[in-house]
């Protein structure tokens, strides 16, 4: 019986290696996908937080990132980029992904 269990298990064990992997042929995430690349989005600000180093937006649809209408806040890469807004500008604005989060990198 442990005979048959080890036989079992090294079969296994090797069929299962020899299994060709589809992981290179599956298509990425929208969030994997733009991991590295910047996303541009237009909106209007709602507020921004400057000690905290973030601004709302009341931004547009950005289809890079499968991501409809919304309001939002967003943190900054760079506090001062927050001297270039106030509540009510129209403005337009660059997203890097930074782990599950979305960084402004630039707004103008």
């Amino acid at each position: 019986m442990k005979t048959s269990l080890f036989v079992l298990a090294v079969i296994a064990a090797t069929g299962m290696s020899s299994l060709p992997s589809y992981a290179d042929e599956m298509p990425m995430s929208t969030t994997q996908a733009h991991s590295h690349e910047a996303i541009v989005g237009t909106g209007t600000v709602v507020s921004e937080n400057k000690s905290a180093g973030s601004v709302t937006l009341q931004h547009k649809s950005i289809p890079a990132i499968g991501w409809g209408a919304m309001t939002m806040e967003f943190k900054v890469k760079d506090k001062m980029l927050l001297d270039k807004v106030k509540k009510g500008d129209k403005v337009q604005f660059t997203l890097l992904q930074q782990g599950k989060d979305y960084v402004i990198t630039n707004i103008k």
